[in-house]
């Protein structure tokens, strides 16, 4: 399988991979069922990671006895191999998606308290951490190897990948879009400011700005990318609905869509 993808491409893949994952590990009990599909989902439909899963995941585990057997109290007994643990949190994870109701049901007297939020917080803290920490430290090594290089060639065979900067022309045509291209610069450094006063989780807060900093060096670019500019303008409707009432904002991400509309 090749993909090809330029940093830009790379940096929306990670950035929605933190917030789904941010949104598992932090999870109210009640929505965790959810939550967990949405990011076993992310997973089995992004090829780089799902290949990254999949090289890994090569030990088989009885998922069901695994969790019948655990003792009230006392963790999974997960062994500190990285194939291990990318094998049996993942295999843990896919099961209690497809078969579970709730997402207690594999976070049972996880910890040493007796509040079902705190046996979820420590299931995460101490399981699903783990698998998390693996998938980010492999798309860091990627980023890495981009090096200065600006769009590569990722094949992905059997799990294994490797980057090759890409040969290919780039036939383009260059837009002379200054005036509007300052106009939305502006907006974007109001937006900014704006949504600082937005009661939302810090975490949502950077995803945020870095998705419009990737919005905005992509219409500065030859051929911007409408899925980018897409992703873009749901994410700033977004949050420009959760500061509505907020002197400005209002108009602002209306003039902000507007503006990042006209390169779709």
């Amino acid at each position: 399988m090749e993909l090809i993808l330029d940093k830009k491409e790379f940096q929306l893949i990670s950035a929605e991979f933190r917030r789904i994952a941010s949104r598992l590990l932090k999870t109210n009990m009640n929505d965790g069922i959810n939550n967990l599909k949405r990011f076993i989902f992310f997973i089995e439909n992004n090829p780089l990671i799902n290949n990254f899963i999949q090289e890994h995941n090569t030990l088989t585990f009885d998922i069901e006895k695994e969790i019948q057997n655990r003792e009230m109290y006392e963790g999974y007994l997960i062994q500190p191999d990285k194939k291990y643990e990318i094998s049996f949190i993942y295999q843990l994870l896919k099961h209690c998606s497809d078969n579970c109701s709730e997402y207690i049901s594999i976070c049972y007297f996880y910890g040493s308290s007796r509040n079902f939020q705190d046996m979820v917080d420590a299931f995460n803290d101490r399981v699903v951490s783990m698998l998390v920490g693996h998938i980010e430290v492999f798309l860091k090594g990627i980023w890495l190897d981009m090096a200065d290089n600006d769009k590569f060639h990722i094949n992905v065979n059997g799990g294994q990948v490797s980057i090759a900067q890409g040969q290919g022309t780039v036939n383009a045509t260059q837009n002379n879009y200054f005036g509007e291209i300052q106009a939305l610069k502006e907006l974007a450094e109001k937006f900014n400011i704006l949504i600082d006063q937005v009661d939302i989780d810090k975490e949502t807060l950077a995803d945020t700005r870095e998705i419009v900093e990737i919005a905005l060096a992509e219409v500065i670019s030859d051929s911007p990318k409408r899925s980018i500019l897409k992703h873009a303008i749901e994410k700033i409707e977004y949050v420009g609905k959760l500061g509505t009432g907020l002197n400005g904002l209002n108009n602002v991400t209306h003039s902000l869509i507007e503006q990042l509309s006209k390169f779709i």
